[in-house]
């Protein structure tokens, strides 16, 4: 939350409101306490589907809530999003949910994705309902905003809950990319010209031109749906080649590698480096010719990483659930299929294509759709558009009603 939502959480407190944050300790707690008020959840990601830890869960943050008495909730993943849907519902809090990929049980069957619709239908229902008393309840259609990252979430919510208005689905591209990014300069560390890498340079043509030693990156957490696996048999492909993962592990996941397994991988795998959990890795990089490569099946919001590769002129390799509606065969290079021959493909396309000169329209076009549509000032413009349009949904809510009652009941003692 520190590094994503960071201009967010800035604007809001230069706005005069306090922000609190409820999210699990991790590596970027420290920086997130020294932003704004941070309460550790103990929430993991490993007991989702366990119901006792799911009720611990939603009493902790009925707790929370109940004492914090907050003007506005803002909840993100589906875990998250379906406790704060029913406590905020008990409260008649204004809500906004954000759904940051659907995550793997989009892509789930059988009895999995049954519980995905019926997850998908209680926050449904608890975002149209509030209680009015102690023991009355009423419906509150305007309490709660969707914010969906790409098209095929949103269609794919719609799409489970047709009866649900759409008067409330907002999409918007994820957190944005920050302007350290997007600066006339941002990446032109090793380049000649004030070229962002040597990709951008015009090579003298298909007879002259060599295949370059080239830095192929991973950008995310360690997980398998994440693609690491994946990763890795394309560095055996490619021996030749260099190969650097930037992202740690995640205990609290069961597909995610886990530390023991690294040394391992390592020795099995000498051309890849595990530079471990980075800030903005991608905006230092100096090397003059990188790839960025994701071969993610996760069920992405909208992969950061892509964006900020495409601005700073790096080409992307990516499967084609991690385009998530967003980008196409004009921005990055798609393997369709997970096979790892298919990431070859890909990268033998990108070394014809620089070789024939055509490598740099795509660059271009990359680097233009980022700058048009996914800033990060432009991201939190519209969150706060979206936290604005709930304002007359306050003056409803059955908790802080009472709470301001007994508030002016003490002031007139």
């Amino acid at each position: 939350m520190a590094h994503y939502r960071h201009l967010l959480l800035q604007r809001l407190q230069q706005d005069g409101q306090h922000v609190v944050a409820i999210s699990p300790v991790d590596s970027s707690t420290p920086e997130l306490s020294r932003l704004l008020i941070h309460i550790p959840w103990r929430i993991h990601r490993s007991t989702d589907a366990n119901p006792f830890f799911f009720g611990i869960s939603f009493l902790r943050m009925l707790f929370l809530v109940r004492a914090i008495k907050p003007r506005l909730v803002h909840s993100h993943t589906l875990k998250a999003n379906l406790l704060a849907a029913v406590v905020t519902a008990i409260f008649g809090i204004p809500c906004v949910l954000s759904f940051a990929g659907m995550g793997r049980l989009s892509k789930a069957r059988g009895p999995s994705r049954l519980a995905f619709v019926f997850v998908l239908r209680s926050i449904a229902f608890f975002s149209v309902r509030q209680r009015r008393s102690r023991w009355r309840w009423g419906t509150a259609p305007d309490r709660t905003a969707f914010i969906f990252q790409n098209p095929i979430d949103r269609s794919l919510f719609e799409a489970a809950l047709p009866h649900l208005s759409t008067s409330r689905n907002y999409l918007i591209p994820g957190s944005g990319v920050p302007g350290a990014y997007l600066a006339p300069t941002a990446g032109a560390h090793n380049s000649v010209n004030d070229l962002p890498n040597h990709w951008w340079s015009q090579p003298l043509g298909p007879r002259h031109c060599t295949v370059p030693t080239c830095e192929l990156l991973f950008c995310g957490r360690l997980l398998r749906s994440k693609g690491i696996v994946t990763f890795l048999e394309v560095a055996d492909l490619l021996a030749a080649q260099h190969f650097t993962v930037f992202g740690g592990i995640d205990p609290s996941s069961r597909d995610s590698l886990l530390s023991a397994e690294l040394p391992d991988l390592q020795r099995q795998h000498p051309n890849v480096v595990f530079s471990g959990s980075q800030r903005d890795p991608l905006l230092h990089l100096k090397v003059p010719y990188p790839v960025l490569v994701v071969p993610s099946n996760y069920g992405e919001g909208m992969p950061r990483s892509v964006a900020e590769a495409l601005v700073l002129g790096i080409p992307v390799i990516s499967s084609r659930a991690a385009t998530c509606g967003i980008f196409d065969a004009s921005t990055v290079y798609i393997a369709e299929d997970d096979d790892p021959g298919d990431y070859l493909h890909c990268f033998d396309q990108l070394l014809a294509d620089h070789a024939a000169g055509q490598l740099l329209t795509r660059l271009q076009a990359g680097r233009h759709l980022v700058h048009h549509r996914f800033s990060e000032e432009a991201v939190v413009a519209q969150t706060l558009a979206v936290y604005e349009s709930l304002h007359s949904e306050r003056i409803k809510s059955y908790l802080l009603n009472k709470d301001d009652a007994r508030l002016q009941h003490w002031l007139a003692q």
